[in-house]
């Protein structure tokens, strides 16, 4: 099959561009059709997250394949011969660049990359890529939060009456048992969809389409509600008994609710590291917030409690009368009584609130 590269050039795109690119798209119904470029995906991984900057790492095993008819031939004249793999260099082959992505990395074989090429002018090729993409993120329900990232591809050189990008999914990775090996530990991946976006600048020139597929991932909340959501709930509840505990003194009191205050301001410092800063309290975070100030609360009301005793029972005790005993029996135990009880019931509250967001996306 040598007289079947004996004219062929390639370092010439097969694309048909006497074309008047001012004008729509099919315009002129003489001229061919747009030169079709397909990027097909089989396959893709999630590798990693890193949230304060945004960036989600993706591997992804593709394919691309377009239409040379250059290299069209009749099998009954070459031995009934359909298909060829030769080396890559020896066809012309598109370019295909990333659009908006942070990274990429193609681990294929830089010097002995192959094709397929088949006898109806169809070439095939794959790519093993890992690229690092931008993607915008939502934690207003940290960390039950679900992201939406896009990965693109383009042809820039080329206008849209020149080329056609085209996108499409492999039907076997679409099944939901397979989605739970695509994620990670802390990441699943719910949804996979493909299009094809157009890039539009509104000056004609500027236009461009863009071969899109849209990775939604899931976060996996089970890791914060075991090391945060649960123990803050146990240990303000405990600090909270603490502070109205009977018979200890003040400064065992305030520094049951000090140690307390330290440590929800620490969880708050760690999350503050995990995840972007926007201009709205991730729901995790108003947890902990409402966890802070329950134990303010718990410690101020201690504190006034403490005076309001100081100032008022000595003035109760020197008068006789019934009402002043009641007021002095009701500023005791049973106010304090009362005050804890409150606050365990809105830290029950605030525990129960958060747990529900985690049984509802459960479901």
């Amino acid at each position: 099959m040598v007289d079947l590269f004996k004219d062929y050039d390639n370092t010439v795109a097969p694309v048909y561009t006497k074309i008047d690119v001012t004008k729509p798209v099919g315009y002129n119904p003489l001229a061919p059709k747009p030169f079709n470029y397909t990027v097909y995906l089989y396959y893709l991984k999630l590798v990693e997250v890193v949230e304060p900057e945004e960036k989600v790492s993706f591997m992804l095993e593709m394919a691309e394949y377009w239409y040379d008819p250059r290299l069209a031939w009749s099998p009954p004249l070459y031995g009934d011969i359909t298909m060829l793999h030769m080396r890559q260099d020896r066809v012309w082959s598109p370019t295909l660049n990333s659009f908006g992505i942070n990274d990429i990395a193609d681990f294929r074989d830089q010097d002995f990359r192959l094709v397929c090429v088949e006898n109806t002018g169809h070439v095939y090729t794959s790519l093993s890529l890992r690229i690092s993409v931008n993607c915008p993120m939502n934690v207003d329900r940290f960390p039950f939060d679900s992201q939406t990232c896009t990965i693109q591809f383009c042809m820039p050189l080329f206008f849209l009456q020149h080329v056609e990008i085209l996108s499409s999914i492999y039907t076997g990775i679409l099944n939901k048992t397979v989605w739970q090996r695509m994620g990670n530990s802390e990441w699943d991946l719910v949804n996979l969809t493909h299009r094809v976006s157009l890039l539009t600048y509104n000056d004609g020139f500027g236009d461009m389409q863009l071969a899109t597929f849209e990775v939604k991932i899931r976060r996996n909340p089970m890791y914060y509600c075991y090391m945060i959501v649960f123990p803050s709930f146990i240990i303000n509840g405990l600090s909270i008994i603490g502070v109205f505990m009977k018979k200890t003194d003040k400064m065992s009191k305030l520094n049951v609710g000090l140690t307390n205050i330290m440590t929800m301001t620490f969880i708050l410092g760690v999350m503050a590291d995990k995840i972007p800063r926007t201009g709205s309290i991730p729901l995790l975070g108003i947890y902990i917030i409402i966890n802070l100030f329950i134990m303010i609360f718990a410690v101020g009301i201690t504190i006034v409690l403490n005076e309001l005793r100081r100032w008022a029972v000595p003035r109760l005790r020197s008068k006789t009368n019934k009402m002043s005993m009641k007021l002095e029996y009701a500023l005791g135990d049973p106010l304090e009584t009362i005050c804890m009880t409150i606050l365990e019931l809105v830290n029950a509250a605030n525990f129960f609130v958060i747990i529900g967001f985690w049984i509802s996306d459960s479901v």
